[in-house]
């Protein structure tokens, strides 16, 4: 039977399983974009699912859910990976998870038929959560698994739970070795998919963990375990035999592009349905004494689902609402407008606070901020010829084990944050991974933490929009230590436009190149900066604030003078200001930060440094 000990176990074998075979299976990614992070997905979202569970020694953690049973730590694993979902495979992957948990979550253990039942819900579940399902995928691999283990259970040995699932596993396996021929862009590369073998991995482990039936004995994964405690690529461990075939499966393949006037299911020639990967959570936690819950959480996932499809592609939305009044949803896209999916995000968030509430949508909500789009990441996909896609990387050669990082391209990771909308596109086109904080205030360290380790870097920097405490700096790097980051540098990039400027000074330097870094350190440095309030300023007082202002930073010809403006402020007064520093010799960059209000950044980088970065702060009166 399954308990919570091979609850457990499982999730530990996959997660070695998955790092030991990640690499081989980014290279072999090419579905539904060949960004080469298949493997690197699946494996984080594992990981961050096995994190979900009570800590302590394997043995501790399974008598820690035991009041629950098997239900209790399937549960707990499914909303670690659901919270912890990397790209479209992980995704789908964390759905697979919550289905076998909402089939079995009140089983204290679990049956060979309920198994089964478990694996049926799975597949089923994960398949509702893509807007457009291609066969050949890790979708058909899991109704492949389903059938298998539905007939296993009513066979003979039909209450052996060892018997079901490995029956899934052969299953899926077949499924993975058909997917050649039932994706033209696999066919056209000549691999097989690797979300397929990514499940095939999965189940394995949960064939050995069955077989074992003993607890793992390597420490936990609780937030402050080392990675490698259970990344490590240990073929002797319970898994090693199905890591070994599912390697010997995709031995020898390298991706081989296929045309790009090919039609089919494939990828497109560019960048296969939409330049950004954009993620976010949608969470609605319980109400509490201030906002009781009602009812329970509406469901947007198809409202999310279908508005995705309408701007981008490999739509997945998963999660759903709890009976208690909450919910949680992880929304993923691909599209050229990253910030329409924010606000589809925006959008169904706007309809879980009005029924919070229990008010029209539009009408003003009092449920606050505890109703939350959180985690907005943007990604830059990368083309054909840029870095990070599949041919490149099968070139490139070996990874780092732990952050999936080139072992030949040693340049350091960028992460920006940002709360400026009208700056995302362009900070994710300069090579950073975009968090998109929706206000100012503290900021939210899981969600630093998750974009560090998106950055695919063993050193990584980060541009924090804004200015950090030294016990949060130092309590990220120590937990980023523990996912193999092995230095985090801040950079004084305290403000938006102290972002852009970092990276715009970055983008002059070939791309990948380590010396970037240092360009975006100097360009930080040689920033003379100052803000204005202008709210309630008549345009041509504004103006000639403005220009007053600019007076103070310029020192000579030939500097840059960048201006960050919200979009309240008057395209006028901006205009005028582009005006005078045009008078004056520098050369001048507009930006708007998509948001509402009437704050104005300025910073000039003068052609040689003249002071260190300084500061100016203006409010505007009445």
């Amino acid at each position: 039977m399954v308990d919570a000990a091979v609850v457990v176990a499982w999730g530990r074998g996959g997660v070695r399983a998955l790092a030991a075979a990640r690499e081989a299976l980014d290279r072999v990614n090419v579905f539904p974009v060949a960004d080469a992070d298949t493997g690197t997905n699946m494996y984080l979202t594992l990981l961050d699912a096995v994190r979900a569970l009570p800590g302590g020694d394997a043995t501790s953690a399974a008598e820690t859910g035991a009041a629950g049973g098997a239900g209790d730590l399937l549960v707990r694993l499914a909303r670690g990976a659901l919270v912890g979902a990397r790209g479209n495979s992980g995704v789908i992957l964390s759905e697979y998870l919550r289905g076998i948990a909402l089939a079995l979550a009140e089983h204290r253990t679990v049956t060979g038929a309920e198994l089964a039942a478990g694996l049926e819900r799975a597949a089923r579940t994960a398949r509702g959560a893509v807007a457009r399902p291609a066969p050949g995928t890790i979708l058909t691999a899991a109704d492949a698994a389903a059938r298998a283990a539905a007939t296993a259970s009513q066979g003979p040995g039909a209450s052996s739970p060892a018997v079901v699932a490995a029956a899934a596993r052969d299953a899926a396996r077949a499924a993975a070795l058909r997917s050649t021929g039932e994706l033209d862009v696999l066919a056209r590369a000549q691999v097989l998919d690797a979300g397929a073998l990514g499940l095939v991995l999965v189940l394995g482990a949960l064939v050995a963990a069955l077989d074992a039936r003993v607890a793992a004995t390597e420490p936990v994964a609780a937030a402050s375990a080392p990675l490698l405690a259970l990344g490590g690529h240990d073929d002797a461990g319970p898994a090693g035999a199905g890591v070994s075939e599912v390697l010997g499966m995709m031995a020898g393949m390298v991706p081989v592009q296929g045309s790009p006037g090919d039609a089919g299911a494939g990828p497109r020639s560019g960048h296969e349905g939409g330049e950004f990967e954009v993620m976010y959570v949608v969470d609605v936690p319980v109400g509490g004494a201030e906002h009781p819950a009602r009812v329970a959480a509406e469901d947007p996932a198809e409202l999310l689902r279908a508005e995705l499809a309408r701007i981008g592609d490999s739509v997945v939305v998963v999660g759903g609402p709890g009976d208690d009044g909450s919910g949680l949803w992880q929304a993923h896209v691909h599209t050229d407008d990253p910030m329409a999916a924010v606000t589809v995000g925006r959008a169904a968030l706007a309809t879980l606070r009005s029924a919070r509430d229990g008010h029209e949508v539009g009408a003003p909500s009092t449920a606050g901020a505890d109703v939350a789009l959180r985690q907005v990441r943007v990604r830059h996909l990368p083309g054909p010829h840029e870095p990070g896609h599949v041919p490149d990387v099968a070139a490139d050669g070996a990874h780092d084990a732990r952050t999936g990082a080139s072992a030949v391209a040693d340049a350091p990771g960028v992460v920006a944050v940002t709360t400026a909308p009208g700056l995302v596109a362009d900070l994710a086109r300069a090579g950073a991974v975009v968090l998109l904080r929706e206000a100012a205030g503290p900021p939210d360290l899981t969600a630093l933490h998750r974009v560090a380790v998106d950055a695919r870097a063993s050193h990584v920097a980060l541009l924090p929009g804004a200015d950090l405490r030294e016990d949060d700096v130092e309590s990220l790097r120590a937990t980023l230590r523990d996912d193999g980051i092995e230095t985090l540098e801040v950079l004084p990039a305290v403000t938006d436009l102290h972002v852009a400027v970092a990276l715009a000074a970055a983008q002059l330097v070939e791309p990948g190149a380590a010396q970037r870094l240092e360009a975006a350190r100097s360009a930080l440095d040689a920033a003379r900066w100052t803000h204005l309030d202008t709210a309630g300023v008549p345009a041509p007082a504004l103006a000639q604030r403005l220009t007053d202002l600019l007076e103070t930073l310029l020192v000579r010809p030939g500097a840059l003078a960048s201006v960050l403006a919200d979009d309240d402020v008057p395209g006028v007064a901006l205009d005028v200001l582009a005006a005078r520093a045009t008078e004056r010799g520098a050369e001048v960059v507009l930006l708007r930060s998509g948001r509402d209000g009437g704050v104005v950044t300025l910073a000039v980088e003068e052609p040689e440094s003249v002071d260190d970065d300084a500061e100016v702060t203006v409010e505007a009166e009445g």
